[in-house]
């Protein structure tokens, strides 16, 4: 193990580092050089900065060389510019001044002085205003050029530089008094802001203590009142300026106010330490000339003479005419308004500004407050409810429009969903436009419905709208305890606002709903009875499609359960569109006509007869002219609008149907009755005599045979119809709906009850197998 290296600084030589291992000296010379190194930093701070030193000093001599060379100019300059005859004038003219050698002339001395000092004080005063100088130091200032001027005013003549002087000072104190109103109604003005500002007041005006406050009241109603007409967002800050002037008249009533005025009376105004510091006023060379009601003069004001309760009492009397003010313009500024949301973001704000300044503020009543803004809010939020909700009139007036004006108007038809053009429909951006047309085809919402149903889904956009804004007022924050109420009691805030409010709002929403929806009833109604003899059956086709198009999105939750719109109207809408769909069909010819061969005589077979089975032979498919009778319905329904086929329309059309096709039917089997009571008339007519009937006998027999052929061609006609009949029974739904004219058809064709049975077997199979070829009619 090596020695330990030696201190560097206990070698005397080199020799004697060599004595030990090289380790060790190695060691002994990394600790020289790391001496070096730091030796060599330090010097080289030490050199820098000495080096600095003298480089300043250098700069310092050059410049006070500079000085000193400036220095010996000027004073020479003095020298050869100085006069020594006029420095001892001024010297004597000096010393007779104080021996009073010219007391003859004091008069005219004093003048001139107070004149210059009324200018001196013009002058500074518009000064002062350009700089926003204090407004108390400005009145001081005022005070004394008023009584300047009073004083020179009583010197003859007067000279007209003084009247030039007047009218400057009466424009300047015009200026100083729009400057304090200004101060007084910034709503950033502070106390110490508004002490010092009535304190110039009533310097200004001479006015005392109760009238200066009385006068800040008048500028903060006037402020608030100008607010509230500019705008109804105004009314947070007006709302802060009424609170804020309510906490600085607290500060007006204590003795700081008080002992601001007493501040005034201590000492003549040109004695005041801010007055003689002014530059350019040298009230310390004028002061000696100017007359002593002017230098000794001290201003008197009237402090308050009220106690603390009364002051207190004064406030709450101002508060209660202000606060009247404030909700007068209210209710001015907001009832134009027509913003939902905007106006419960404003009440928010106001009520929580109030909320905020409950206990630090003394009014006249903190609760009444409170209810006087939830009174106001309430009641004009419950007018934009109404008139929000009264905006479904348009829907109304809307339809009533298109009703009246259809004959002169063009009105487009709804195209059908298998139409070429549908083909070719833009398919980007998700399908859209294409998701759209066929939604709108689907729904027959042509040009007239669907301008009636954006205005209905405005309106309905609307009120849930506002709907959402009343449920949020209901998950609000508030302070939940406010203390210092009335009466020293803790109020609960909670269950006004979060509770009775949105439930007030709601009530509202509610009945301004429902009185709506009655009224859009009433419109419907009146545009129904509008109907003329032209194109009812379109007109219908409208009222019915918005009439469904609003029951579907109607709003459920603001209606009583047994309200149905338009219940009163919506049948005769049905049956009207029935009727019509019945007449443009046609009849029903279950019969042809002419029943017999135009030829023969002999009665038409019944079409499909050859496929009847069974024995006896029933048929087992209803006639053609009762199929196509159902195909030309089911198209024209569709011709109509399939969209308009809900399961009540259907059935009153069924109802239509039924009583059509009872009176065809019966028709039907009073003409096969009477075409076989023809035929039993002539096979019972008797013979005139023996032998023209023995030569007639073949002729007889033959039309025996013809007779027989008419009774089994009418028993068949008549079959058919009972089959007809049943089938058309299952198309109605039920079937005993043609359950008359289905048994006198039996009765007539008087077949078999068992055959009977088959046949009505066989129409409801039928109906099974074929009732989606009328999809329509079919059961939904």
């Amino acid at each position: 193990m090596a020695p330990e290296a030696p201190d560097p600084k206990s070698l005397k030589s080199w020799h004697d580092a060599f004595q030990y291992p090289i380790p060790t000296v190695r060691r002994v010379e990394q600790e020289l050089r790391r001496d070096i190194s730091s030796n060599k930093e330090k010097l080289r701070a030490v050199v820098g900065t000495r080096y600095r030193d003298l480089v300043g000093t250098a700069e310092t001599i050059v410049a006070m060389n500079r000085d000193i060379q400036e220095v010996e100019t000027l004073l020479a300059d003095v020298g050869r510019r100085c006069n020594p005859r006029l420095v001892e004038r001024k010297h004597v003219h000096a010393r007779q001044i104080k021996s009073g050698d010219v007391e003859k002339d004091s008069g005219k001395h004093a003048f001139s002085a107070q004149l210059s000092l009324l200018h001196r004080c013009t002058t500074t005063i518009n000064r002062l205003l350009r700089r926003r100088a204090s407004t108390l130091l400005i009145a001081k200032i005022l005070v004394v050029s008023r009584l300047l001027h009073k004083t020179l005013s009583q010197h003859e003549p007067v000279p007209p530089f003084l009247d030039d002087l007047r009218n400057q000072l009466a424009s300047s104190r015009r200026t100083v008094l729009k400057r304090i109103d200004k101060r007084l109604a910034s709503s950033s003005a502070t106390d110490e802001i508004a002490i010092e500002s009535l304190a110039a007041y009533c310097l200004a005006t001479s006015s005392s203590a109760d009238d200066s406050i009385h006068h800040f009241h008048q500028v903060r109603l006037d402020v608030i009142a100008s607010q509230l007409d500019l705008s109804s967002e105004n009314i947070p800050k007006a709302l802060q300026l009424f609170v804020r002037s309510l906490q600085i008249s607290k500060v007006l009533r204590s003795r700081q106010f008080a002992d601001v005025l007493s501040k005034l009376k201590a000492r003549p105004l040109l004695a005041d330490p801010d007055i003689q510091s002014l530059d350019g006023l040298e009230v310390e060379l004028f002061g000696r000339w100017v007359a002593p009601e002017v230098k000794n003069f001290t201003p008197w004001i009237k402090l308050s003479e009220l106690n603390r309760n009364e002051g207190v009492d004064s406030i709450k009397e101002w508060s209660l005419q202000a606060f009247e003010r404030f909700s007068e313009g209210c209710q001015k500024s907001l009832a134009q308004g027509t913003d939902f949301s905007g106006l419960l973001s404003l009440r928010t704000e106001t009520i929580e500004l109030w909320l905020s300044s409950w206990g630090s503020t003394i009014i006249h009543g903190s609760l009444d407050v409170l209810e006087r803004l939830r009174t106001i809010f309430n009641g004009q939020l419950a007018r934009i409810i109404q008139l929000h909700a009264q905006s479904l009139s348009e829907v109304g007036n809307k339809v009533s429009a298109i009703v009246s004006d259809w004959e002169s108007t063009e009105h487009a038809l709804v195209g059908s969903l298998w139409d070429a053009d549908l083909i070719t429909a833009e398919y980007s951006n998700g399908a859209h436009a294409f998701k759209q047309t066929v939604a709108d085809r689907l729904l027959g919402r042509d040009d007239d419905v669907s301008e009636v149903l954006s205005k209905y889904q405005a309106w309905l956009a609307s009120i849930q709208e506002i709907d959402e804004s009343i449920d949020s007022l209901r998950r609000m924050r508030w302070t939940d305890v406010l203390v210092g109420g009335e009466d020293d009691e803790d109020i609960d805030i909670t269950p006004r606002l979060n509770s009775e409010d949105p439930q007030y709002l709601s009530d509202a929403l509610h009945s301004a709903v429902k009185d709506s929806l009655k009224d859009l009833q009433t419109s419907f109604s009146s545009a129904f009875k509008s109907f003329n003899a032209v194109h009812n059956i379109e007109k219908a086709t409208l009222l019915l499609r918005v009439i469904r198009l609003v029951r579907r999105d109607i709003p459920a939750t603001y209606l009583p359960d047994d309200f149905i719109l338009s219940d009163d109207i919506l049948p005769e809408l049905q049956e009207l569109l029935a009727v019509e769909v019945i007449a443009k069909v046609g009849s029903l010819n279950l019969v042809p006509s002419p029943k017999s061969h135009p030829k023969t005589g002999k009665l038409k077979a019944v079409p499909g007869r050859s496929l009847w089975e069974g024995e006896p032979a029933i048929p087992v498919q209803p006639s053609t002219s009762s199929f196509k009778f159902l195909r030309r319905l089911t198209s024209t329904m569709d011709t109509c609008g399939s969209d308009l086929w809900d399961p009540s329309t259907v059935q009153v059309l069924k109802q239509a149907l039924k009583q059509h096709l009872d009176a065809t039917i019966t028709s039907a089997l009073a003409d096969l009755d009477d075409t076989n009571d023809k035929t039993d008339a002539k096979d019972d007519q008797p013979a005139t005599n023996g032998e023209k009937e023995e030569e007639d006998k073949p002729e007889k027999t033959q039309a025996k045979t013809h007779s027989l052929s008419q009774v089994e061609g009418v028993r068949d006609w008549k079959i058919q119809v009972f089959f007809d009949s049943l089938y058309l029974s299952e198309m109605l739904g039920e079937r005993n709906q043609l359950a008359d004219v289905a048994d006198r058809a039996q009765k007539s064709a008087v077949p078999s009850a068992e055959t009977a049975t088959s046949i009505k077997k066989l129409a409801g199979e039928y109906w099974t197998r074929t009732e989606l070829l009328f999809g329509l009619l079919a059961d939904q």
